[in-house]
């Protein structure tokens, strides 16, 4: 039985161009689909990028980023209190603020100059396994291989049409996103994480200074917005109100973000499929930093050189080398690593209790009116009066720790 090509990536985003690339430099036969009219067209992203993985991918000298992300703010709100602090450091280079839109074709330019065959508006709608193969059905007709490499986004079309997973709600966030052209834009590049600005909603919100734009959203636990019954756009644009950011809008966006963790990742791989980037539910939140990219281009190449293994030993159902390639890699020691954390950055005390806390704390403690308490005191009594006790609050930050 003959084959289209010996791999073909679904989808055309990073993970899927990563492992294009680094198939096609293996020497495999590979061919990209991309649903879009070009890459990109179907992507948004929180807007950064950490750049480690794409340096080991390619050369990102003539990379269309937007500016070093070289200031580090957190901003906590309780209503009319604020909490502000930053780290700034002018000489790193480790992330930028990206537009997907710009960046993606940038990639699959480059990918398409070492000879990656990429089809554009080609969407699959099914895929069936087969003697020793997939067989994928897209609005171009069908399309065989021995292996498929699953980069399709979150929602991980080729996995459901297998069988092999299927979605909850429970595991993912909905992220929504401006970009607005204010009158002035900051010169240095800087990522705000806001925390306690989404009345009471499951998630937190990001700004992130581009060339001459700013990138404004939130990502929300799809349940809790489903509980409190808002609308994706509302929780952008009352966030907009709060930073009174003002200027036009240039893009709106709304795209399902996987929100899994080590402990509850779906399978990343099976018999003839290796699954990456958001389809494999790669995603990391230690509190420090929020990321996916680095996670789906190492995670894509990854799978690129592990198709060459696979179709080596003959067997291209036997698939588990490329968990074992994985595990071995950045993509899951970090996912690993960050797993305790990213239990904390799941726990409804974190957005509802802990910021209102941390406010009351500091606001007796820059206030004097007559006896004076010590912090210590302070915090037993604002922790017991929301029914805590520092003992749970100090094994909450110890994941973070």
């Amino acid at each position: 039985m003959s084959f289209d090509a010996d791999v073909i990536v679904v989808g055309g985003g990073l993970a899927g161009l990563s492992a294009g690339i680094t198939a096609n430099r293996e020497g495999v036969s590979t061919l990209v689909l991309e649903r879009g009219e070009y890459s990109g067209a179907k992507n948004v992203s929180g807007g950064r990028i950490y750049v480690h993985a794409l340096r080991n991918l390619v050369n990102i000298d003539d990379a269309p980023l937007e500016k070093p992300i070289v200031r580090e703010t957190y901003e906590i709100s309780c209503g009319s209190r604020k909490l502000n602090f930053s780290f700034y450091d002018p000489e790193t280079r480790n992330s930028y603020s990206v537009l997907r839109a710009k960046f993606d074709p940038w990639l699959a330019k480059k990918a398409e100059e070492e000879g990656v065959l990429i089809s554009y508006e080609t969407l699959v709608y099914n895929a069936e396994r087969d003697v020793n193969g997939i067989t994928l059905k897209t609005n171009r007709g069908d399309l065989r291989a021995k292996l498929v490499i699953e980069a399709d986004g979150v929602t991980a079309g080729i996995s459901r049409y297998l069988g092999i997973r299927s979605l909850s709600p429970d595991s993912l966030m909905l992220g929504v996103k401006e970009v607005v052209k204010p009158d002035n834009v900051p010169e240095e590049g800087e990522a705000k994480v806001l925390v306690g600005y989404l009345n009471g909603l499951l998630g937190g919100g990001f700004m992130y200074v581009n060339q001459d734009s700013l990138s404004i959203g939130a990502t929300v636990k799809v349940n809790s917005l489903q509980e409190e019954k808002i609308l994706a756009r509302d929780v952008v644009e009352d966030l907009r109100a709060k930073l009174k950011v003002e200027g036009e809008v240039l893009e709106y966006s709304a795209h399902l973000i996987p929100y899994y963790g080590f402990n509850k990742l779906p399978p990343l791989s099976a018999p003839n499929v290796l699954v990456t980037g958001d389809a494999a539910g790669l995603l990391i939140n230690d509190g420090f930093v929020i990321r996916g990219m680095d996670l789906a281009i190492g995670s894509g190449m990854v799978a690129g050189k592990a198709s060459k293994v696979i179709l080596n030993q003959g067997d291209p159902s036997k698939t588990e080398v490329y968990e074992k390639m994985l595990a071995e890699s950045f993509v899951l020691r970090d996912m690993r690593t960050a797993s305790r954390a990213f239990q904390l950055m799941n726990n409804e005390r974190l957005f509802k209790t802990y910021p209102e806390l941390l406010c009351n704390v500091l606001a007796r403690m820059f206030t004097v009116e007559g006896e004076r308490k010590t912090l210590m005191n302070v915090m037993v009594e604002e922790t017991k009066s929301r029914g805590l006790t520092l003992t749970q609050m100090i094994r909450d930050l110890m994941k973070v720790v």
